[in-house]
């Protein structure tokens, strides 16, 4: 009788580079709890009502102190620029940009279309589901997705390519940032979202971020890989067992990212159907 051998299975956590995935789920939990805060605000707001009921109005306030504090501007800020560039770094080792690309396209586009479709909805019901737009023209999953897309005209540069498309995108941001501060009402009846955040008036968005500056800590990400990862494609920490979670979120970021903030408003509605809010 031939003996046969057990094959171990081996687990996307032990064969990925974890560290990635542990940063980009850090970055996630960050996106869901700003989220979260943001769903407790409005809807908050709406069930305390005029007369401030309790406990509604010590949640809505709690979270409005959090909403409004410059610190999470600031959090904000360097969680963004750091998902661009960890998406930057796996982008470089990735066995087909091309097709990460396209399939990410798909995605921003979907977003586009059914969030539109949604606010058409939503103005048309008179409904009050406690946030004031549903409409995602352009995102952090825009961003990724024309990063890659344009990362794949680079992908096979020499890595001074990649410090050039950087700075050409911090400069686009500096001149439309220059222009704000200099030329009164500026871009304000133009349509120009990768570049601005749109006029209320035109486009109210629920959700949105520039292309610009964030397309060049991609592409700075793209070039620390060019030295590290993209050579060796091993981990240079060390794994633990409780990053698995972590890790798994990372592993699942767009699908998370895409459907986390609709899962979280559809509990909220739930809530406020016994609230009576």
């Amino acid at each position: 009788m031939e003996e046969t051998k057990e094959i171990k299975k081996v687990s996307p956590f032990e064969k990925r580079i974890h560290e990635i995935d542990f940063v980009r789920g850090l970055l996630m939990c960050l996106v869901i709890l700003d989220h979260l805060f943001n769903l407790l605000m409005s809807f908050n707001k709406t069930w305390m009502g005029p007369e401030c009921i309790q406990p509604f109005a010590t949640i809505y306030n709690v979270a409005h102190w959090y909403w409004t504090n410059p610190i999470r501007d600031v959090v904000r800020w360097i969680a963004l620029a750091a998902f661009c560039f960890v998406s930057g770094i796996s982008s470089a080792f990735s066995k087909n940009n091309w097709k990460r690309a396209i399939e990410m396209v798909v995605l921003w586009f979907i977003i586009f279309i059914v969030s539109n479709l949604l606010q058409l909805g939503y103005r048309a019901s008179g409904l009050d589901l406690g946030i004031r737009s549903c409409r995602v023209d352009f995102n952090i999953i825009g961003v990724l997705a024309f990063s890659t897309l344009i990362y794949c005209f680079f992908q096979k540069k020499d890595w001074r390519w990649l410090l050039g498309a950087a700075g050409v995108g911090f400069l686009i941001h500096i001149i439309v940032e220059i222009c704000f501060l200099s030329i009164p009402n500026f871009g304000e009846n133009l349509y120009m979202v990768i570049l601005w955040r749109p006029s209320p008036m035109i486009a109210d968005q629920a959700d949105w971020m520039p292309l610009f500056p964030y397309i060049s800590f991609f592409f700075l990400g793209a070039m620390l890989s060019y030295f590290t990862y993209s050579k060796n494609r091993v981990s240079y920490f060390k794994r633990h067992e409780w990053e698995r979670p972590i890790c798994f979120l990372g592993r699942h970021s767009l699908i998370v990212y895409a459907s986390h903030f609709i899962i979280l408003i559809g509990i909220f509605s739930l809530i406020g159907l016994f609230i009576g809010g």
